[in-house]
């Protein structure tokens, strides 16, 4: 990798408040990914997703209820 590369993938991560590792073999990206699992944290958050489907099934009922009525040429 080219020096400015090297250079501009640390301004990016400057930038964006991140980090810039550089692994020139294999040993050294094994040790990058070792330091990087003791940073990461598993958050699991509940989603109510009832909404959505309630939304569904009545975007759904509307349909059905323009149909039935272009079927039958009826106006309410």
């Amino acid at each position: 990798m080219c020096a400015s590369t090297r250079t501009s993938l640390k301004t990016i991560a400057n930038v964006t408040h991140g980090e810039y590792f550089y692994a020139g073999n294999a040993k050294d990206l094994t040790k990058i990914y070792e330091g990087m699992n003791s940073r990461f944290v598993m958050e699991t958050k509940e989603t109510e997703v009832t909404a959505l489907f309630a939304a569904a099934a009545a975007f759904i009922a509307l349909i059905a209820a323009l149909l039935s009525l272009w079927w039958f040429n009826r106006i309410l």
